[in-house]
This record gives structure tokens, sequence and C-alpha cells, in this order.
């Protein structure tokens, strides 16, 4: 586990008011609503680029901090796979960040709704 004051990525279910997880449902497959998150990013890192599936219509996603001065990116994910997100510093560092989308929903589970509806869009992610 990452220090504190380490940059580290977060992935987070979207959820409705319920704590029911959001998805969008296509040819009778359920791409849930994620969000990708890079806490404690360096002050100076400017960029962040997010590299996703292949099968994406758009893999490579590059952005700026939000107003609240964090890199965030919402998205949806049918399954599980490797997921890179390159901070580029203003000393033109690059720092590499690198998880799963099942490795990253299991570590912030626990600061979601106690919920079968969770526990099974988890297991249907992993599956795929």
């Amino acid at each position: 586990m990452a220090a504190k004051h380490e940059p580290n990525l977060v992935v987070r279910l979207v959820t409705d008011d319920q704590g029911r997880p959001k998805y969008i449902e296509d040819d009778d497959q359920r791409h849930y609503k994620v969000v990708f998150e890079v806490e404690n990013a360096p002050e100076d890192a400017y960029v962040a680029t997010f590299e996703l599936d292949p099968s994406y219509y758009d893999p490579i996603r590059t952005l700026k901090p939000d107003s609240d001065g964090k890199f965030r990116l919402a998205t949806t994910t049918h399954g599980d796979y490797p997921l890179i997100v390159r901070l580029l510093r203003s000393n033109g560092v690059e720092l590499v960040l690198k998880d799963s989308i099942v490795r990253g929903l299991r570590r912030t589970r626990s600061t979601m709704a106690s919920s079968p509806a969770i526990d099974a869009a988890l297991s249907e992610i992993a599956d795929h």
C-alpha cells in the first residue's frame, strides 16, 4: 500500500442514492460507471495520461487537474484490465502508476455501501 504522501490510483464504482452501482447495458453486457482518481499527486503535476484497455474507442485520455486540483477520469468498464496513469511534472519527471480495475475496486470496497449489488458488480467485472 502506498504511503499517504505518495501518489496512488483509486478506482471507485459510481452508485445511485441507494448505493447500487450505476451501469449502461447493451448487448446483454453491463458497462459499470467508474471513476479513476490519482490521490496525492505532486503539486507540480500538470497533466495525467490514463491508458485504458485498447478496446475503448478512445483508450488514451490526457487530463489536466480539475477545479479541486485532482486528476479524475469518469468512464465505464465491462471487465478487468491493466490501467496505467502517467503523471507529468513541471521538472520533466514522469511518474507512472499501474494497477488493475479489480484490485483498485477491492481496495475501495470498504468505502462502499454494504450491498449484494456491489458485490455482484465486482464479481462480474472480475470475471470479464
